[in-house]
């Protein structure tokens, strides 16, 4: 089976219990080979990684021109779609082509929104619901202008989190990923980039019956 390669752009989100290396331990368990890359910091944008004359920006654009992926995995600053889209929208319109003309296929994955209670949602005057909304609009409107799938990770989070509070996807911070958190974002990932079903996957993170509503609440998200 041809391996699969995958570049994963982001920031923190990403980083926080390497996802990608979750994914791939996800793949695997599918007895899918895929080998994974990463350009990460903390608070990036994806405006910062398009740049040539920034450090990681620099890695972004080396990667792209000297290797071959299959995929890769766009994930903007959590609060720049909300509060300067924009911005969001021209750097993935400019990685995008970059991308295209690598020949890889570009995928966006839509980060959560802060958990209620979060100082930022209190700074900006937004509901953790209103975060959420406005996220998954950005991301879907961009997505669909350039024909790049999105990875609805924020609308599992947000619905996880509502229906089923039990569910800790966030660390302390009320931001960042809990391991359980990166786990269902690299699960979701995987679902979509891959069109499969993941009840029943092989890696289990908690007990039988959560496993399975996180695992449908996945899958009513990617094919709804």
């Amino acid at each position: 089976m041809k391996k699969i390669s995958v570049l994963f752009i982001g920031n923190s989100y990403t980083f926080v219990h390497e996802l990608w290396n979750i994914f791939k331990e996800i793949a695997h368990s599918y007895n899918i080979n895929v080998d994974v890359d990463n350009v990460t910091s903390g608070g990036y944008t994806l405006e910062k990684m398009n740049d040539v004359n920034d450090q990681y920006g620099s890695m972004v654009d080396y990667k792209l021109k000297n290797n071959r992926y299959d995929y890769v995995i766009l994930q903007e600053q959590s609060l720049r779609p909300v509060i300067d889209k924009e911005l969001f929208f021209n750097a993935v319109r400019s990685l995008s082509e970059k991308i295209r003309k690598s020949g890889a296929t570009a995928i966006l994955y839509e980060t959560w929104a802060r958990k209620d209670g979060s100082d930022i949602l209190l700074k900006y005057e937004l509901t953790s619901k209103m975060m959420s909304d406005k996220l998954i609009k950005a991301y879907s409107d961009i997505g669909k202008e350039l024909d790049i799938c999105v990875v609805h990770v924020g609308k599992v989070f947000y619905e996880l989190t509502t229906r089923y509070p039990e569910f800790e996807l966030y660390d302390e911070d009320l931001s960042h990923p809990s391991l359980l958190g990166s786990y269902v974002a690299a699960l979701t990932i995987f679902a979509a980039i891959f069109n499969v079903s993941v009840i029943g996957v092989n890696k289990k993170q908690i007990d039988n019956e959560r496993q399975y509503i996180l695992e449908k609440n996945i899958d009513s998200v990617i094919f709804e």
